[in-house]
């Protein structure tokens, strides 16, 4: 028996002006989304995703690890949702590891369309962060670094309780690997070990990632897709950002072994990564 499970991440819905942006960090998310982003990310391909994914690859599971807003907006995250709609609506548990654009600010009416957001998307699959969700051949260990910073710094913050979660599940006596799925990667490459994008705290369960207790981590927030991979599947695996890049990725587990598809949102092959 095998489990198939797709990924798609950083969808980064289009930033809609409030006033109360002039006040925090808002108005620096809406000019990057503006000036920088608006015509390179194609909400479109959302669509066309969750056409694939239900049409063509049927998997046991999806796992979107983060960033589906830009600013937190309460009208963007009911954007997204609305995008994603059919996929909620099929059933098919959705994991879900909140991106730092969807924290980004402290403001409680974007804090409640967060909340509404998550309680919705994985509501087959409703959990507390840090949280597990098992089957028969893997566990997922669902994790929440997300963080409102200040507008300069796009980090993560792993806590101590989130670092003795993950410990605790890699210790257990289970023959099912470990996933452990997060919008900040635990290796990262070198934009991502910077000042202004690191993950806080991270360091601490890099060894269960080294000494394949955690079997697998998957993350987004680096927009370009990358992997650190041996050669049974084992390591990270960057998503990259579905909306910029047009990739998905589906992971097949099969005999002690995740084999990676790239796919573009249309489900056509795209070129294997390095």
């Amino acid at each position: 028996m095998s489990t198939k499970f797709v990924l798609f991440s950083d969808i980064h819905e289009h930033a809609v002006f409030s006033p109360r942006a002039l006040l925090d960090k808002r108005l620096f998310g809406l000019m990057n989304s503006t000036f920088c982003r608006h015509g390179a990310y194609r909400m479109e391909r959302i669509g066309a995703a969750v056409r694939t994914i239900l049409d063509f690859l049927h998997p046991d599971l999806v796992i979107f690890t983060g960033d589906a807003v830009s600013t937190s907006d309460p009208r963007e995250f009911d954007a997204a949702l609305n995008r994603l709609r059919p996929l909620v609506d099929s059933g098919i548990p959705i994991l879900y590891s909140p991106g730092n654009h969807d924290r980004y600010v402290r403001a409680r009416a974007c804090r409640e369309a967060f909340e509404r957001f998550r309680a919705e998307l994985t509501k087959h699959c409703p959990m507390a962060y840090p949280g597990l969700y098992g089957t028969s051949e893997l566990r997922f260990a669902v994790i929440d670094c997300a963080r409102p910073f200040n507008p300069v710094l796009s980090c993560g913050k792993m806590t101590p309780e989130t670092a003795d979660f993950l410990e605790r599940e890699a210790a257990k006596d289970d023959p099912r690997p470990l996933v452990c799925v997060g919008h900040f990667p635990l290796y990262g490459n070198d934009k991502l070990k910077s000042f202004r994008h690191r993950l806080i705290g991270g360091k601490r369960v890099e060894s269960l990632l080294d000494a394949g207790k955690i079997a697998l981590s998957v993350a987004g927030h680096a927009h370009m897709p990358f992997q650190h991979l041996d050669a049974r599947g084992y390591g990270e695996l960057v998503v990259g950002s579905l909306t910029r890049y047009d990739v998905l990725r589906e992971i097949t587990f099969d005999g002690g072994t995740f084999t990676v598809r790239t796919l573009t949102s249309d489900g056509e092959a795209a070129p294997p990564l390095s």
